[in-house]
């Protein structure tokens, strides 16, 4: 039976086919860590040792916990790790971090608030026969008996509150709750952005939970039936450049294998290959217009030095003082066929790709 849980729900939201090259054919690629994703790593696995030390009476101070954290900064980082965004260092994120797990220490200790009964706390949800999972970053319960579902974010983007109120991870966690506790009656979502140092709570209704079973359900026979049919269409948004599959999929691998091509180059060579003098669009149509021109060499290319020099000792340079490349396959017509043969030795053929943008008539 296949199990689900909130990333392969939402990777089929986003775009069915990634859904399918990752989750049914396992279509493995070489993944590049960001820098992001390593520093998150690494602030987690530090307030995780807090955490798991306190659980054996033994209190870190921040003379031992920061420490851990650059110790395995150092121990893990490489050079693979790619920065996305220009203008930052590797040290920039790491004090960035270091900072994330001072701040969070000053504000909760001495880590007194409640109980820690999980950490990485693997959760299992069952909705209407259907299985899904998850992982708690630090399950706890609270002196007035409330269940707590913390989930670290080191993110730069901090999102407004009604996001909280609508996120579906921890409200599936929420529900994994009550199924592994049955005194669970009030369970608090808590999300901690330590870039910020800011704390974000929210709940969930009966009501809410009840809505969310149905929405899952829905949304896991629309995967299934999606699976049975062998529909599973590539769906564009502004996700697609971070995905792995792009050289896979249809709507990107022209991009990806024309890397940085201009417009023109690549519905040339497309042009070319298709045979297609038309390309149309729901309402447009593109008409690629091929031809080859006659071109000579501009200021500073090989040989235009010595084209200069025929023209002049032609006697010609009066007429094209500036030497208009452009215009000189039309300049030189009417000069001599020994003359326009000699020029012609500079010239290349090269060819010519312009787009017609219009709108598609009725019927087309």
């Amino acid at each position: 039976m296949t199990v689900y849980s909130h990333s392969r729900l939402s990777a089929f939201e986003s775009c069915p086919l990634q859904y399918r090259l990752r989750y049914i054919d396992k279509v493995k690629v070489e993944e590049e860590e960001t820098i992001e994703a390593f520093m998150g790593l690494r602030v987690h696995k530090a307030l995780e040792k807090l955490y798991r030390d306190l659980r054996l009476s033994k209190a870190n101070t921040l003379d031992e916990l920061v420490p851990f954290y650059n110790e395995n900064w150092q121990k893990y980082y490489s050079e693979n790790i790619k920065i996305i965004r220009e203008g930052y260092s590797p040290e920039n994120y790491r004090v960035t971090g270091e900072k994330c797990i001072r701040e969070y220490y000053a504000r909760y200790y001495p880590f007194n608030d409640g109980k820690t009964l999980g950490l990485e706390q693997m959760i299992s949800i069952d909705i209407e026969g259907y299985k899904l999972q998850g992982y708690i970053d630090r399950l706890s319960s609270s002196s007035d008996g409330a269940y707590e579902i913390h989930d670290y974010k080191t993110s730069q983007h901090l999102p407004a509150q009604i996001h909280f109120e609508k996120d579906r991870q921890l409200a599936l966690y929420h529900m994994g709750v009550q199924d592994m506790f049955e005194d669970a009656d009030h369970v608090n979502l808590v999300w901690h952005y330590l870039v910020y140092d800011k704390e974000i709570r929210s709940n969930r209704t009966p009501d809410e939970l009840s809505k969310l079973k149905s929405d899952i359900v829905a949304l896991i026979e629309k995967i299934e039936r999606a699976q049975e049919e062998h529909e599973f269409p590539a769906a564009e948004s502004g996700l697609c450049g971070w995905c792995e599959y792009q050289s896979l999929c249809p709507k990107r691998m022209h991009l990806v294998r024309t890397g940085q091509m201009s417009l023109n180059r690549y519905l040339n060579a497309y042009a070319k290959k298709e045979g297609v003098e038309v390309i149309r669009g729901n309402d447009k149509k593109l008409r690629v217009k091929l031809e080859e021109k006659p071109h000579f060499p501009n200021k500073g290319e090989v040989g235009r030095g010595e084209l200069e020099a025929l023209i002049r000792n032609a006697g010609k340079w009066e007429l094209v003082s500036e030497l208009n490349i452009h215009a000189l396959p039309k300049a030189i017509c009417d000069w001599s066929p020994e003359l326009i043969e000699r020029i012609k030795r500079f010239q290349k053929m090269e060819e010519s790709c312009r787009i017609y943008l219009s709108n598609l008539k009725e019927g087309e």
